[in-house]
């Protein structure tokens, strides 16, 4: 039987009364799972619990935490990159999960510019330059003056490929060649310096901050891009060589093809969230900067230019990971 116009518009307009609403209108109906790369007890892991624990409130539904460290942020990412695209499983990604990793390993389990769909920033973690107490030196020219003078004279802890990436590059700034020690984690890094196995090291503020408050190590300078709200004192590395900016950020990916009016509303609620009073000051109070991306687009564009950036960096600096 064939359908008048009027009968085609009729059916037409029936189909659309009872279309089922949007994916993100019923988004999200059961729990979310935000996996972070990282054990407990570090930056990821506070922002993790804090966000998460908002986006709960926010959504009605619970976002539980997973921690699954391992293979700086591999083991993590690759378990999202494999995720059903449906908003119910997320990624907290910080700057070597997606523009570090790629550049640094011959082969990844995961593609970082396919397997995932770009949310949103939500921190920026400034890196320290650290010094034991004793340590003779209280400013980055006092390091560089004395490596000139004497090559080798300092040897500095590094626990991950990004403070690797970030002393090759402040070497390779620098005319000078200080000497890197390598440590399983930041915990036994900063063990070290305090006990004065290593006279420098290199750690994130939130971990630094509280050490250098409580005069037990000092604070050199900082990666980040401008000085930290809660400890302006302190200089950035930019200060002495313009364009130094190697900073880590963290940020919420989801995996590829996941609906993106379900990542429209996880970005909405990301920004409402890190416009809270109290989600800010306990943020910043860790020594963390809130940063909340304009759109999801904004962020993949950051990312791009992110990606950009340190793939020069680690080919000027020729670091490789096997």
């Amino acid at each position: 039987m064939r359908l008048s116009r009027i009968g085609l518009a009729a059916l037409a307009a029936l189909l659309v009364a009872f279309a089922p609403p949007a994916l993100a209108q019923s988004y999200p109906i059961r729990t979310i799972t935000l996996i972070v790369p990282f054990a407990p007890g570090g930056p990821a892991d506070f922002l993790a619990r804090l966000i998460g624990l908002k986006l709960s409130e926010e959504f009605g539904q619970q976002v539980v935490i997973d921690n699954r460290s391992g293979a700086n942020t591999i083991v993590g990412a690759q378990a999202v990159a494999k995720a059903k695209p449906d908003g119910y499983t997320l990624l907290m990604a910080i700057d070597g999960t997606l523009v570090m990793n790629p550049f640094l390993y011959a082969s990844l389990p995961y593609d970082p510019f396919k397997d995932f769909v770009p949310v949103s920033q939500i921190a920026a973690v400034p890196s320290a330059i650290t010094a034991n107490i004793k340590t003779p030196v209280n400013s980055l020219q006092d390091i560089v003056d004395a490596e000139k003078k004497k090559p080798g004279t300092f040897q500095i802890g590094v626990s991950t490929p990004t403070s690797q990436v970030a002393i090759g590059l402040l070497n390779q700034r620098a005319g000078i060649n200080l000497t890197m020690v390598p440590y399983r984690g930041g915990t036994t890094q900063i063990t070290g310096l305090l006990a004065g196995d290593i006279p420098l090291g290199h750690e994130s503020v939130n971990v630094a901050l509280p050490l250098y408050r409580d005069k037990k190590i000092k604070i050199i300078a900082l990666t980040g891009q401008k000085r930290l709200s809660l400890a302006p004192e302190l200089p950035i590395i930019a200060e002495t060589y313009p364009g130094f900016d190697l900073g880590i950020w963290q940020s919420i990916v989801a995996p590829a093809g996941t609906p993106k009016d379900i990542v429209d509303k996880i970005h909405s609620r990301l920004k409402r969230v890190l416009d809270m009073p109290d989600v800010r000051s306990r943020i910043t109070a860790a020594g963390i900067e809130p940063v909340v991306s304009d759109s999801p687009e904004a962020f993949a564009a950051f990312v791009k230019s992110q990606a950009d950036t340190r793939s020069k960096i680690i080919k000027a600096v020729g670091m490789k990971i096997e």
